[in-house]
Order: structure tokens, then sequence, then C-alpha cells
């Protein structure tokens, strides 16, 4: 009896090492698009905040911000994810983000297109010279670009695995004929959805499809389906970014799976079409024949799909970027805004901590934040003291509490951001923050422990202090309130030496802190005993503001400090 040949074939193949060798597979090729993405993340730095920056002009602007990002992080999803943080913080409106999800889309293609390329001979040395430069380089630059380096060996080589798992289905006829029913459109966008929510990349599941064009297994159609699929199923992590955020944000996560469903419910019907597209734009080996002609063209022809359907989509519905964004608000409906206690962080976002240098600017609008309300605490702390009530004592003290619970949360999130892969100039900044926290927390509780001591003590004794509302006194808390308004208006700016002089001077503090008390001083008769106390309370008074003085100062040094000045 002659037995099956495909049972002879099933039986031949033996599935353990070649799941394993594709599983490994998978494993290199994302863990060095991770090295190649922290590469990338620490090389571009503060550039990013920057090409975010450019999105507010106009749309086109927009998509290159977008894809020039993408580009950088090597992934569509992280960027929308960022998005997602963006908008629930309020730093862009929710149709700013509507082009820059297009053109991340576009620069999701730069991946699939580096992939591509068949360098299995160079991969070694890619290894080799990345692992060189990354552990011996001298200057931090040089082992970020070893760092890339190795990340681009440690990708094709995790093809090259799974290229080498797939080889034998070449002759496996269950294999051949579940890929020939892959070609509907309706099951391979399904699959390539499904897997790619599932590994949360979709230059994974492009990496696989390029794997087994290379090998001749996939054909073209049914390579598109599945990209088409991968484009709906890396819209998963964003709309999982989004959940418990403002509602704005849950918007960009649907605006993301808005574009891509469109985009695939478009060019389902026209997949034919766009593989004739595909092989007329990539190169093409018409001397070679058979197996060995698909493995030349197929893997270029995928990655040139991937393209054609981010740009051809951008170029179609970037001109309906205001109807999307009114459609994904329609669908989430926009829910009453909620007054958030101060303490509450308003920039604060996980997901920013992909990238360090984007999670240091949501740093510094914190800290601007915070120290807002520690100048508004400072500055009505001159009122309180003089004559408040026992209400507006109590209003001050809530307010340094909550100041407080958000000095705590900034630092948090510092300690966190810490713990990621970042730069020396973005360790300096982390150090900077946290130093101007330290103090801004300092002078909270200055005027909520020290300050308020005295006023309580007011009430107690029953002792007028209106005499401290003359013009000397005015004046010094006046001054101290300004210098200190000014080093928080300059955190993260440009200009540290202008910050380190609107600080005021030692000196010129200090002699106006003498006036003060000799006004003081000068309306008091301190033969008297009920005077002495007046005396001593206002003197306790004019020192506090001078130790705020003092921690301004140290602030501004500290911003010169992060900028390298």
């Amino acid at each position: 009896m002659t037995p099956d040949p495909s049972a002879i074939d099933q039986a031949s193949l033996n599935l353990v090492p070649m799941f394993g060798l594709l599983i490994g597979g998978l494993a290199l090729f994302l863990l060095g698009l991770q090295f190649m993405t922290g590469g990338f993340k620490a090389i571009a730095g503060s550039r990013l905040q920057a090409l975010i920056g450019i999105l507010t002009a106009n749309r086109f602007r927009g998509v290159l911000a977008g894809a020039l990002v993408t580009a950088v992080l090597n992934s569509s999803t992280i960027t929308t994810v960022l998005l997602v943080g963006f908008v629930s913080a309020g730093l862009m409106t929710l149709a700013q983000s509507v082009p820059m999800i297009m053109g991340a889309n576009i620069g999701s293609t730069v991946t699939a297109q580096i992939i591509a390329f068949d360098v299995s001979k160079l991969t070694p040395f890619m290894l080799a010279i990345g692992f060189a430069l990354y552990a011996f380089g001298k200057r931090e630059l040089i082992r970020r670009v070893g760092e890339v380096v190795m990340g681009l060996g440690l990708l094709f080589l995790g093809i090259e695995f799974m290229g080498d798992a797939t080889r034998p289905l070449r002759t496996y006829p269950p294999f051949i004929d579940a890929m020939q029913n892959m070609e509907h459109p309706l099951l391979g966008i399904l699959a390539g959805a499904i897997f790619t929510a599932i590994v949360q990349s979709s230059a994974a599941t492009l990496a696989i499809v390029i794997a087994l064009g290379a090998q001749g297994l996939m054909p073209l159609d049914a390579g598109i389906a599945l990209i088409l699929g991968a484009n709906v199923g890396t819209c998963g992590t964003a709309l999982l970014a989004s959940i418990g955020k403002s509602t704005e944000a849950i918007q960009v996560g649907v605006v993301h799976l808005i574009f891509n469903v469109l985009g695939v419910l478009f060019w389902a019907f026209f997949i034919p079409q766009m593989a004739d597209l595909a092989r007329f734009v990539s190169p093409a080996y018409p001397e070679l024949h058979g197996v060995a002609r698909l493995a030349a063209e197929t893997p270029r022809q995928v990655a040139n799909t991937h393209t054609i359907f981010s740009v051809a989509n951008t170029l179609v519905l970037i001109w309906f970027s205001g109807g999307i964004a009114r459609l994904a608000r329609m669908i989430v409906r926009s829910r009453e805004p909620e007054t958030k206690p101060i303490g509450n962080p308003a920039y604060l976002d996980e997901t920013s901590m992909a990238v360090p240098s984007l999670g240091l600017q949501r740093v510094r609008l914190e800290v601007i934040r915070l120290g807002d309300e520690v100048v508004g605490i400072v500055r009505d702390g001159a009122h309180v003291v003089v004559s408040g009530s026992i209400e507006e004592i109590n209003a001050l003290l809530e307010r340094d509490k909550e100041a407080d619970r958000l000095s705590a949360e900034i630092l948090h999130y510092i300690g966190q951001l810490s713990k990621t892969e970042h730069s020396e100039e973005e360790g300096r900044w982390m150090v900077g923050f946290t130093q101007i926290v330290t103090s801004l927390e300092s002078v909270g509780d200055l005027i909520g422990t020290n300050l308020m001591a005295v006023s309580q003590q007011r009430l107690t004794e029953q002792i007028e202090l209106t005499r401290l509302n003359d013009v000397a006194n005015s004046r010094f808390a006046e001054v101290v309130v300004e210098n200190l308004g000014a080093v928080i208006a300059a955190i993260g700016g440009p200009d540290a030496d202008a910050a380190s002089r609107d600080a005021g001077t030692k000196a010129e503090i200090k002699a106006l802190a003498v006036q003060a008390r000799q006004g003081v001083l000068g309306d008091l008769d301190l033969a008297q005993k009920s005077a002495v106390l007046d005396y001593q309370l206002a003197v306790d008074m004019i020192e506090l503001y001078r130790q705020i003085a003092r921690l301004s100062r140290g602030m501004a040094k500290v911003v010169g400090e992060m900028q390298g000045k």
C-alpha cells in the first residue's frame, strides 16, 4: 500500500524545534526593535518635543510631525498612546491629534522598509560593531549609535530565525492550503488584527509576513490581507491606554481606529489592484522562477504595500480630519469637566515615560503648576499673617497640604522616570527638578507651618500687626514674591541667567529686610512690654521671607545648572 504523501510530510515536520525557532526569532526581533527605539529616543532627546510642537501650525505639518516622531520611535502605537496622554493633559486638542495620527501610520512604514532588506550577510557585523560601540564607547552618543546598530542586527537575526523556522513549510501541504485560503480578505484581515492586538506590534506582524514571503510561502494577496488586519489590530493598545482618561483622550484612540478602519474597508475590495501596484513599484527579478522569484520579490512588495496603504489613506482622509474628529466626538460623548484639586497631577502620565524627554516635559509643566500655586500661597500668606481670620488661615493651610501632595506625586513620577533608559542630560534635568520640587515644598512649609504659627499667635495674643503694611514691609514682601514668580516662569526656559538675576542678590534682599525691620522698629516703643512681642512676631515674619528669598536664589541656580550654564 502506497503511503499518503501528505502524511509523510506531516510526520517528517518536527513542530517543536520549528515553533521554538519561530518564537525565538520573534523575541529577537522585538528585542532588536526595543534596542533601536531606545537608541533613537536617546539620540533624538528633546528634539522629539520640538517635532511634536510643529503640529500646531497646520494639518500637513501635523502629518510630518507624526511621521517623523513615529519613525524615531519605530511604533505608531507608542505615538498614538503618547497623543492620548497629551490630549488627556490638555496639551493639544483632538483636532490637532488627527493629522498626527495619520502621519504616525506613514512613519510606521519606515520599519517595514528596513526589515525588507536582505542583509543576512551583514547581520554578524552589525551585532559585533553595535556591541563594541555600545559596550566600549566613551561618549554617550557613540553608545547610543551602537545600541541602534546592535538593535538592527538583532532585528535582522530574528527575521532570519523566523525564515529558517518556516522553511520546512514549503513542502507542507496543509500550510500551503492555509495560505491559499488566507487570500480570502476577511480571513486574512481577521488573523492580522488578532495577532497584532496580542503582540501589540504591527511591526511584528509585518516581520512574520516578510519572513514567510522570503521563503516563497506567502502570496502577496494574502500578505496584503494580513497587513490590513495589522493596521486595525494596532489600534487596540491606544484604546486600552485611553481607559480611565478624559473623554478627549478616549476620542484620540477612536480617531486612530476610524482612520485605519476606513482605509481597510476601502482597500479590502481592491486587494488585487493594490498587489498589482506594489509589483509595479517594486524591483522585479524576471531571471528567477517559482519560489526563488517569490522569495526575492515578495518582501519588498509587502513593505511597499504597507507604505501605499498609509500614504494613500492620508492623502484622501487628510481633507476630512475635521469630520473624523466630529465623528469621534459623536461616538464618545463629552462629559462634564471635573474640577480637580491642586494636589491631583494635571500633566503627569505614565504613557509619556516611554520617551524620557517627553516625560520630562510633563514634569516641567507640573512643576510650573506647583510653583504657581506656591507663589499664590506666599502672596496670600502676607495678607493672612497680618490680618487674616481663622477661616482664611485654615484655607491657606489646606492649600499647603494640597501643594505637598502634588510635590509627592511629582517626586514619585521622577523616581519612576529615572528607572527608564535615559541620557546624561535627561538625568541632570531629573535631579534639577527634584531639587526644585523639594525647595518649593520647603517654601510652602515656611508659609503653612512657620508663618501660619505667627498668624495664629497674633489671634491668640490679640496682637495688632497691621503696621507691617507700611511701605518698607510691603515692598520687601512684594519683591520676594516677584522673585519667586520669576524663577518659576523661567523653569525649563531658555534664559537661566535672567532667572538668576530676577531672583535677586543676597545683598539686595538683606538690604530690603533691614529697611523693613527698621520700619517696624520705628513704629514701636520697645519700652512697653506688649510692643516687644509685636516686634518679635514682625521680625519672625521678615526672617521667613528672607528664607523664601534664599530658596528662590537656590532654585535659580539649579535652573542654570540644568541648562548647563
